[in-house]
């Protein structure tokens, strides 16, 4: 698709949109809501919030990983685009499945957090994979957002 066509433009904007929501919202979340909440609510109540905020922050993950890796399969040369995209949506399949085995331990414990050491280990496994996602994002946005200048070529004849 030529670069001049309204269509690839549009997917240009999409694939950015997506990336900038996910990283941005995961970034705020993380710096600003996660602490107000704990000082706010205590650790039950912020724990019963993440677990649902988490589900939301995944799902935009996963979105962004999908765009991110078509756009990098889409244009040639793939180069690290694939990479990263890959590692990404790599990522965000391991969230899901600690999401999910933390959810569940939650939910038998009814209204408070598991106290058991597995619970912690795996919650810090979670958010250790999450840290790296975040800085993975963040190489992402600088390949598909910063447009370096072009460095000129010294001209032997000068």
């Amino acid at each position: 698709m030529p670069q001049s066509s309204w269509r690839f433009w549009l997917w240009q904007f999409a694939v950015t949109l997506s990336l900038a929501v996910w990283w941005g919202g995961l970034t705020f979340y993380a710096a600003i809501i996660v602490p107000l909440g704990i000082e706010q609510f205590g650790g039950i109540e912020q724990g019963l919030l993440t677990q649902r905020v988490t589900v939301r922050l995944n799902l935009a993950g996963t979105l962004a990983g999908i765009c991110l890796l078509a756009d990098a399969l889409w244009h040639q040369p793939r180069n690290c685009r694939a990479v990263l995209a890959s590692l990404l949506l790599a990522l965000q399949g391991w969230l899901w499945f600690l999401h999910s085995r933390l959810s569940r331990w939650m939910e038998t414990v009814s209204s408070s957090l598991p106290t058991g050491e597995s619970f912690y280990h795996e919650h810090r496994v979670y958010l250790w994979v999450t840290s790296v996602q975040w800085l993975i994002g963040l190489a992402c946005l600088w390949v598909w957002c910063v447009r370096l200048p072009a460095i000129p070529v010294d001209d032997p004849a000068d």
